[in-house]
């Protein structure tokens, strides 16, 4: 196994360990967020037990998918240096973000700290600057990155798209923890914000047709 992979490991240790500590401050009966709307607001809800194991359990579903990837990958052999050193770092960043939105989902049930709408935003948006970051130097796959049929059908057009995905994600990353902290978190400054995050993410899928039309000729 990659020694890249332990960080994840940790990471999923540290989130079990703090649910279940978090688990003494939270009411058998007690309704922990699940889901939340647009606008920041809590929409869904799970009951304890289920919520204290549901993340621990996708995040362990997740991390042994990623360690399983090279041998369902038919690309795998083709960049497997590029995999082994791309693949790792992508699983740490996605299981680092939901071991996140884990714990700050018990600390609400628990009902320390107060729902203001906009941590998911500034963690969605960490996210999305660190992945923004890693995007351009993943190789051509079946899995992670900017599928489309474009992209899966030329290197050249993965590798151009991913660079111009990346610029994307990390904008898109920083209008997510800018706009709601400047503007906050009103209907106004939410929509413009979905608006532009939604252009963004969509710009890349449009950028590999163009570019693949053009290679073709």
């Amino acid at each position: 196994m990659n020694k890249k992979f332990w960080l994840s490991i940790i990471i999923i240790i540290v989130q079990l360990t703090l649910a279940l500590y978090l688990s003494s401050f939270i009411a058998s009966d007690a309704r922990i967020p699940s889901h939340w709307n647009i606008r920041g607001e809590i929409d869904g809800y799970t009951g304890k037990w289920t919520a204290i194991l549901l993340f621990p359990g996708i995040n362990a579903f997740l991390f042994i998918f990623m360690l399983i990837l090279p041998i369902i990958s038919v690309r795998y052999r083709e960049t497997s240096e590029r995999f082994s050193r791309m693949v790792p770092i992508i699983t740490n960043i996605v299981i680092f973000f939901f071991a996140i939105i884990h714990i700050y989902t018990l600390l609400l049930g628990a009902e320390l700290v107060s729902n203001t709408g906009s941590f998911l935003y500034y963690a969605l948006g960490l996210m999305f600057i660190l992945l923004g970051n890693v995007l351009p130097k993943m190789p051509s796959s079946f899995y992670i990155g900017i599928r489309t049929p474009w992209t899966l059908s030329s290197e050249y057009v993965w590798r151009k798209t991913h660079k111009i995905g990346g610029i994307c994600f990390v904008i898109s990353g920083l209008l997510m923890i800018f706009i709601p902290a400047i503007l906050g978190n009103n209907a106004t400054a939410l929509t413009v914000m979905f608006v532009l995050f939604m252009s963004l993410v969509l710009y890349p899928v449009l950028y590999s047709f163009i570019l693949y039309k053009k290679e073709e000729k």
